[in-house]
């Protein structure tokens, strides 16, 4: 909380510098101008979780198009600026170059995503700094419990929303179940926050839906071979692969499956298969895989901020970037929708606390569903819906995710039936 007191100190002694040199020039103002506002943003620009920002310039080029560089808040109209920090998709990093953007840049809010190791961090700082921060892109369990979060407390500074490891094993099963497989489940777990996270909640929630579970332990990454991993799933003859890796981490998977001849029914692994980037070098060896499915153009949600149909936004982005849409687009945008929907409402955009009032206060409807941090299942949590998809041979382009079981979200429309990966 020192931290927090010295740029308050700063903030009082630049005020002060400002009064005494219109004191001294014998001229007051007539008015003084709205203070800039600034949104610091933090995301791994380089590094294994690249991925995840391909959609940034596109978003904020929307951004641009929507406010024009100005917002006006509290009666009052501000420029802003939108301050980029890249984590490198390092945690430590994550945690440095936030600290940067409260201490030097002064910034107002604090708005970050891409998996626990770039908002955990990222969030902790704003947290003891007391800074306002936003964030989604991370399950709300290794995003919560892996800040230490006290259910009974919470936090006081920091939000976020998306889907949660509960919702999603819950969306795994039935899809499972309707593949006709041995119920064998060979867990794919790194030793990171998501893999963590996953290794204590999936296999109670598997084995009590009656799946059995084959768990070789948590390792580090990267991994130069997954041959202890793969050993161990064929000979317990796993025909389910459930996990969670980066994508040049589940192509060494992939490739050590084909090299020894192991081939389960249905695989899925989070934050790898969700890109189209990742799946095309793939060939045919895509055909079936299983993503979860937190946004889509078929989603049945419209953006607050440019009114645009989760359809019109991904064709948006297709012609605009000239590449196929990909999942985390519509977080991307929802995030500003709620960054600027919370600068909008604040009393005073300058205070902190009037800002994280605002934050708190959340209440909208986005892109990627209705957003209110007072709804949880976890304090300062909103959970978004989640549905499950398979990549399947595309018209437009060679593979695309149809939606194949929505029974949490029959509002999400399915575009197809649940298949067994057909190895050629």
């Amino acid at each position: 909380m020192a931290q927090n007191s010295g740029i308050r100190r700063r903030s009082v002694l630049t005020g002060m510098a400002a009064v005494g040199a219109a004191s001294l020039s014998g001229v007051a103002p007539a008015f003084a101008a709205a203070p800039k506002i600034k949104i610091g943003l933090v995301m791994p620009q380089t590094g294994p979780l690249a991925f995840f920002t391909e959609h940034i310039p596109f978003v904020l080029e929307q951004v641009k198009a929507t406010y024009g560089g100005k917002i006006t808040s509290g009666g009052k109209v501000h420029d802003y600026e939108i301050v980029i920090r890249d984590s490198q998709s390092n945690p430590n990093r994550a945690a440095e170059v936030t600290q940067d953007l409260i201490l030097n840049e002064g910034v107002n809010i604090v708005a970050t995503f891409a998996t626990p190791e770039t908002v955990n961090p990222v969030s902790d700082q704003c947290e003891v700094n007391g800074v306002p921060c936003v964030s989604n892109d991370a399950p709300l369990e290794p995003y919560f419990f892996g800040r230490h979060g006290d259910p009974k407390k919470g936090f006081e500074w920091t939000y976020h929303f998306f889907f949660s490891g509960e919702e999603l094993v819950k969306a795994l099963l039935p899809y499972w179940k309707k593949l006709g497989t041995n119920g064998v489940v060979g867990g794919l777990w790194p030793n990171d926050g998501d893999g963590i996270a996953q290794s204590k909640g999936f296999p109670p929630a598997i084995e009590g839906a009656g799946f059995k579970v084959v768990d070789p332990g948590r390792f580090d990454m990267p991994a130069s071979t997954y041959n202890s991993q793969i050993g161990a799933f064929k000979s317990a003859g796993c025909e389910i692969v459930s996990g969670v890796l980066p994508p040049p981490e589940f192509t060494t998977f992939w490739n050590g499956c084909a090299q020894q001849g192991y081939r389960p029914k249905s695989v899925y692994v989070g934050k790898a298969l969700e890109f189209p980037a990742t799946i095309g070098p793939l060939g045919d060896r895509a055909n079936g895989l299983t993503t979860e499915v937190w946004w889509s153009p078929t989603s049945p949600f419209s953006s607050s901020m440019t009114e645009q149909s989760s359809m019109q936004l991904a064709e948006a982005y297709e012609q605009a970037s000239g590449r196929q849409w990909s999942q985390p687009l519509g977080f991307r945008h929802s995030l500003f929708e709620v960054v600027f929907d919370v600068l909008k409402r604040a009393e005073d955009v300058t205070n902190p606390d009037s800002v994280k009032k605002a934050l708190r206060a959340t209440d909208l409807d986005t892109i990627v569903g209705h957003v209110n941090f007072m709804t949880g299942p976890l304090p300062n949590c909103s959970l978004t819906p989640l549905v499950i998809g398979q990549w399947s041979k595309g018209k437009k382009y060679p593979y695309d995710i149809v939606v194949v079981d929505n029974t949490n979200f029959p509002s999400i429309p399915v575009g197809g039936a649940p298949f067994a990966i057909p190895y050629s």
